[in-house]
């Protein structure tokens, strides 16, 4: 038929390819179209696994991001423990928090522990907006330092804060309960208070009583050596 292009093999032969390579011919031909057929599948199989690479990473992304919120989540659940600024005795906790007042610096909380100590000597409120209120001080028993003051009578306006423990900010330390990377003590602190000054002085005294007898106890070998020269 006129236009058609005769179909020539590797011999140059046309129309049923005559030659006696028509073998090859066919095979030349169905392995031409296996090899387009493979490429075609290959680039769907690089495809393919282009998407589940992208989901793979999407969905690792995702799960990291998961993880993060949730550690940071739990991290805001835990409760804070308050420390003293001095001598790190733990003075309260965030379980027993109350209000923050941003203008007097301080938090307040409904208790706190065993190592603050009140003074009873009450005195009035000397703070704006607070005429009225009676307040006795806070001091830690370990290092005597000012944690803030207590509500003892108030105004009827300021009736929530009564019997509330305010702790100034700048008196205290604060961590997280199961932070395992924020150490209480910091390491280029020692904890020193009352208690280990006593100790320590004591160790001191102990120490200087064992040096006196060393010394008596060489003065007296001392003498006798002398003496034994002597008479020698």
């Amino acid at each position: 038929m006129a236009g058609v292009r005769a179909l020539r093999c590797s011999g140059g032969c046309a129309g049923g390819c005559e030659c006696g390579d028509k073998g090859k011919c066919s095979d030349s031909s169905l392995l031409g179209k296996r090899l387009s057929e493979d490429s075609s599948r290959h680039q769907l199989l690089q495809k393919w696994a282009s998407m589940w690479s992208s989901m793979s990473e999407d969905a690792s992304v995702a799960d990291t991001e998961k993880a993060r919120l949730k550690e940071a989540a739990a991290a805001e659940e835990r409760p804070l423990v308050f420390l003293c600024g001095g001598c790190r005795r733990p003075l309260g906790d965030s379980l027993s928090w109350v209000a923050s007042q941003e203008d007097a610096n301080c938090i307040l909380l409904r208790c706190v522990s065993c190592n603050v100590s009140v003074d009873k000597e009450q005195k009035l409120s000397k703070r704006e907006k607070e005429n009225g209120c009676i307040l006795e001080t806070l001091y830690c028993a370990g290092c005597s330092l000012n944690l803030g003051y207590v509500y003892r009578c108030t105004p009827k306006n300021l009736d929530y804060k009564r019997d509330l423990f305010c702790l100034s900010v700048e008196a205290i330390e604060s961590y997280v309960l199961g932070s395992s990377e924020k150490q209480i003590v910091s390491e280029d602190k020692e904890l020193f208070n009352l208690e280990s000054r006593v100790e320590i002085e004591k160790s001191l005294t102990q120490m200087e009583d064992v040096l006196k007898a060393l010394q008596m106890k060489l003065w007296e070998a001392e003498s006798k050596l002398s003496f034994a020269t002597c008479k020698s």
